[in-house]
């Protein structure tokens, strides 16, 4: 072999390495995981539908923009071509698993949903909520029909807030994810009703002391019913007399056919002049 020769060898030599090593290089940055800014790229070779629905809906905001936000770490689910092997919110997963995935953004907005009464009931989110954005859940209104049967029954009778005609939604007095104080407008937090009903919130001098300590439901079946007040009782001197059961004795000749005591009190929810609401 020439002097020439034996200088040609390991230039061959060292172009074959670099040759073999950017083919490697290339493989490997084709096949990394699903865990880097173009994880969405790869998700969408075969979720192309989920992919759509979540670049044009809020989730798409994620700075990351990536499908590991959520689902985690993806590389044991694309290595073996897919599967059930990566967290995908279903039905069989743990449910505190999927909520506290949700809160990991979602905390400052719903940091008291672990203590609501669907926090307790061991609800998660995607009962209501739809992860991609994918429009497969129904109206805010609609989702808590699927549960609250008994209250939507309410909505039916002649007497009711307009719901039904879409003037007002469920989240205009209940708040899903807070504690039960708040969903129940009981006590103090019958202030949700004052958003609308002004009028009844005074401040007032003498003040009907059920609103203030037992909240505008003591009185009120605030779904629907057939009174035209929207009272839990026909009669009004019914519902007054299951609280004030020692009322004077001269009050005992007024039945509940005949009666109407709000024709004398007639300031019920309040009043700066008569501390028994006689004007």
């Amino acid at each position: 072999m020439t002097t020439k020769n034996k200088m040609k060898l390991p230039s061959v030599q060292l172009i074959g390495f670099i040759v073999l090593a950017l083919a490697v290089t290339g493989f490997l940055a084709g096949a990394r995981p699903a865990t880097q800014e173009s994880d969405i790229e790869t998700c969408t070779e075969c979720h192309d539908e989920l992919a759509q629905a979540f670049m044009s809906k809020p989730h798409s905001a994620i700075q990351e923009n990536t499908c590991t936000s959520c689902h985690g770490d993806a590389e044991v689910h694309l290595g073996e071509g897919g599967g059930a092997n990566i967290f995908a919110f279903k039905a069989e997963d743990m449910t505190n698993e999927k909520t506290e995935k949700c809160l990991d953004c979602h905390t400052k907005s719903n940091s008291r949903y672990m203590a609501s009464p669907h926090g307790k009931a061991s609800l998660d989110c995607t009962i209501c909520h739809s992860v991609h954005g994918e429009d497969t859940k129904p109206s805010p209104t609609k989702s808590c029909y699927t549960c609250h049967e008994d209250v939507f029954s309410l909505f039916q009778l002649n007497e009711r807030h307009r719901l039904q005609e879409g003037i007002m939604s469920c989240s205009d007095c209940h708040n899903p994810h807070e504690p039960a104080t708040r969903e129940r407008l009981g006590g103090f937090k019958h202030q949700a009703c004052l958003k609308c009903h002004t009028d009844k919130g005074g401040p007032f001098l003498h003040e009907h002391e059920a609103s203030r300590i037992e909240g505008c439901s003591t009185c009120h079946e605030v779904h629907g019913t057939p009174n035209r007040h929207m009272l839990t009782h026909q009669s009004t001197s019914d519902l007054c007399f299951s609280c004030h059961t020692f009322a004077p004795d001269w009050h005992s000749r007024f039945g509940s056919t005949t009666t109407n005591c709000t024709v004398c009190h007639a300031t019920i929810h309040g009043s700066n002049l008569s501390k028994i609401f006689l004007k």
